[in-house]
């Protein structure tokens, strides 16, 4: 049997446009959920452009054409929420909060920019959502003064308490997963009910024993989660193999470390929850990598999968013991794909057999029968999905020779809930599958036993291979009872989701978000007061992202890469070494693919007259363009200007405006606030419209910047030489074949610029 490519995609990969019913039943029941639009003028106007142009990707209950929110993200118009989310908004600074930024940096809505639909938002529309989020003025997260702060000490007490009235025999192997910084950073107690379950529900797809590990938690707040890993068939390496990754590698100086250590035999027997679902539903293959299929000791070939499972895939089909259903479109490509089933040792081994085209031995109308042979399809890749032996669900990816794979190509195939569009094995499949398996109507059967174009051997093995519909319903129902009896008996709520967002992912999706300060003082076991305190008297390396927290918020990648150095230094909490070099150097850059652009300045408030200095630093080669806008609009391009022409700066390297020795100073005459944005554009040239001419003004006057912003955003819809919108995902014309998909451009492959801001006072 041979495998090549990958075919997994956003909505499924076993029958997407064939899985109807359960779609109009899932999005009904959100639907139902009709949010209220606010009361204020402001907000209001905000709430009517989002409604218009992002609900339709991004709003639980609201999705059209998609079952699941783009990007993971599903609640634009939970303006309180989404005010609160740093990752998505900062307070009283437009330029500076990535919601408004996609919409000014033509990357959002998605399918206006990369798929030709229409209409677009209007400069009018954009200055809505730029005045909503600088009405916000201030406005943070709620403060929790109501709640305890549990600090790093009080966790490791609760655990050594816990781990003190355990029988002996299962202290050796009990470990802990703790969620106690997110309730620290003031989550609402839906999500953290949807953080731990799927921090349950990760542990029992990741185990190689029968038996499910329950939801337990030991503290009185619920965050910090009991497991053992010899009810996961895990032993003492597999938890080595999790903390040679653990970048948070910090333990506060108590004498209950020492018994923690004594007891379980490992100098950390605990990780963070979020962090272990964003590494261990990832495979070692991924950017970054992960921890899959290390943990599930996956092997390294579809053939060899087969055998561990108790499946003889060619010897099922030649005795004819397999289901099939094959389709046309499955909504991941315009391509036909089969998928079959077959008794496992633990239950159930599908797979799919998935096609880069439609033409000759590609089609499974053609060619029904295979794989390969004279008479036979041949396929492209493929998808596995397992029942693990406790009733879970496990992932393969593979390419047509067999070989285990990572990622899925973007030119076949894309996950529109991922960050960079990838299909990832483990986690993208977790989103699709949260109900397991999913309906699937053939499209095979009653064409071939129907007609008579076929000879009477191929009709007669197709009607033994492809059940019809009602069994076929009947085998895929059974297998995803299966998959929710389990999450049943590990306490788990086999629906909950958190926005329309798979629980796994949910967490997921948590820890790879940017933070602020709040939650990065709370991860470092501090309130923000303390961490004020702190690090006052932090290294100078730590300077830039020090004030990047006071200023806004921070990359999780640059976050972590610093962490365990940081930790040490503004704290009393000290490094442990596990001999696995999980520790990075400070300032080390580990990114995601993602572009990002920090600028900080040297105060927060400014005395009238005062002088400003100015720090940005790019995560990549760019060309920079730094602007100070005033209360009134007014803006005045600080860089390049008459004096520094050559805007061009290095990736990772801090660069200071104005430099030392410079004839230039920026001064702040006017009281008030100054936002000021820096813009990094890929290429050299004019930047949000901006026309400057260093004969005529040393510093370029720009009299409205944010109307100046607006109307560059927008675009016209061109219309390819086929007359439809390019990208645009329209059937063929009648009579022609669907081409096979592009190689699709993801949002951070496509943009040309990028930007942030930040806010000063001036007195």
């Amino acid at each position: 049997m041979t495998r090549t490519s990958i075919s997994h995609g956003p909505a499924e990969i076993l029958g997407i446009a064939t899985a109807i019913g359960m779609t109009l039943t899932l999005m009904g029941s959100a639907a139902a959920q009709e949010i209220a639009a606010p009361a204020d003028p402001t907000a209001k106007a905000a709430f009517d452009v989002l409604t218009k142009h992002c609900s339709r990707c991004h709003q639980e209950g609201k999705l059209t054409a998609r079952e699941r929110p783009a990007k993971n993200f599903g609640f634009i118009l939970k303006l309180d929420q989404l005010a609160a989310d740093p990752h998505y908004v900062l307070p009283g600074n437009a330029f500076g909060s990535k919601l408004f930024k996609q919409i000014v940096d033509k990357e959002m809505p998605y399918d206006v920019i990369y798929e030709g639909a229409t209409p677009d938002i209007s400069a009018d529309e954009i200055k809505a959502v730029e005045a909503w989020i600088n009405s916000l003025g201030t406005k943070t997260a709620s403060t929790c003064e109501s709640r305890k702060f549990v600090k790093n000490e009080d966790m490791i007490a609760l655990m050594s308490g816990d781990l003190e009235k355990l029988p002996r025999a299962r202290k050796k192997g009990t470990r802990y997963l703790t969620l106690t910084h997110l309730k620290n950073a003031c989550m609402d107690d839906n999500a953290m009910q949807v953080y731990r379950q799927g921090a349950i529900k990760l542990v029992n797809s990741l185990s190689r024993s029968s038996d499910v590990v329950r939801l337990e938690t030991i503290d009185p707040d619920q965050t910090i989660i009991r497991l053992n890993i010899d009810d996961l068939g895990w032993d003492a390496k597999d938890w080595d193999t999790v903390l040679a990754a653990y970048p948070y590698n910090t333990q506060p100086d108590s004498e209950l470390i020492a018994v923690l250590d004594r007891t379980t035999g490992t100098k950390m027997p605990y990780v963070r929850a979020d962090w272990f679902a964003y590494v261990a539903s990832r495979p070692s293959g991924a950017t970054p990598p992960g921890l899959y299929d290390k943990l599930l000791k996956q092997p390294k070939t579809f053939q060899a999968l087969a055998k561990d499972n108790g499946v003889d895939v060619e010897g099922d089909i030649k005795r004819f013991v397999v289901q099939r259903a094959g389709f046309q479109k499955s909504g991941v490509s315009r391509n036909n794909r089969l998928i079959e089933r077959h008794a496992s040792r633990s239950g159930y081994f599908w797979t799919s057999y998935d096609f880069a085209g439609n033409k000759a031995k590609q089609s499974l109308f053609e060619f029904p029968l295979g794989p390969g042979g004279d008479n036979g399809f041949n396929h492209d890749g493929g998808e596995t999905i397992f029942s693990l032996p406790n009733g879970f669900q496990a992932y393969y990816l593979s390419t047509a020779k067999g070989d285990a794979l990572s990622n899925g190509p973007t030119n076949i195939v894309q996950d529109p809930t991922s960050k960079d569009l990838t299909v990832t094995n483990g986690i993208s499949c977790m989103g699709c599958h949260d109900q397991g398996m999913r309906k699937a109507k053939d499209e095979v059967r009653s064409i071939v036993v129907q007609g008579r174009t076929f000879p009477k051997e191929t009709r007669e093995a197709v009607e033994a291979l492809y059940p019809p519909t009602d069994k076929m319903d009947t085998v895929i129902a059974g297998d995803a009872s299966r998959f929710a009896d389990a999450m049943k008996r590990a306490g788990l709520d086999p629906t909950l989701k958190l926005n329309g967002v798979e629980m796994v992912t949910a967490l997921s999706k948590r820890y790879e978000n940017d933070l602020d300060l709040t939650l990065a003082a709370a991860e470092l076991g501090m309130s923000k007061a303390e961490f004020a305190e702190a690090s006052r008297e932090a290294d100078r390396k730590f300077r830039t992202l020090v004030r990047r927290l006071e200023q806004g918020s921070i990359p999780r990648d640059q976050f972590e890469t610093n962490f365990a150095a940081f930790a040490d230094n503004i704290s009393d909490e000290e490094i442990v070494n596990f001999g696995g070099g999980a520790a990075q150097k400070p300032g080390a850059k580990v990114g995601r693919g993602s572009s990002d652009i920090a600028v900080t300045s040297d105060k927060d408030v400014y005395k009238q007259n005062a002088t400003a200095i100015f720090t940005i630093v790019s995560s990549r080669d760019c060309f920079l363009t730094l602007t100070d806008v005033d209360e009134k609009g007014e803006g005045t391009v600080l860089f390049p200007n008459k004096f520094a022409q050559d805007n061009r700066i290095k990736a990772n390297a801090e660069v200071q405006l104005p430099p030392s020795g410079a004839p230039f100073q920026y001064r702040l005459k006017d009281k008030g606030t100054e936002t000021v944005t820096a813009v990094c554009s890929e290429k050299k040239g004019e930047v949000d419209g901006i026309k400057q001419d260093f004969t005529r003004s040393a510093f370029t006057s720009v009299s409205n910047y944010s109307a100046t912003v607006a109307r560059t955003r927008s675009i016209a819809v061109e219309a390819s030489a086929t007359g439809q919108p390019a990208a645009s995902g329209q059937p063929p014309a009648p009579g022609k074949p669907a081409a096979p998909p592009a190689a699709a451009k993801s949002p951070e492959a496509a943009r040309e610029l990028f930007r942030t801001a930040i806010k000063v006072q001036v007195e």
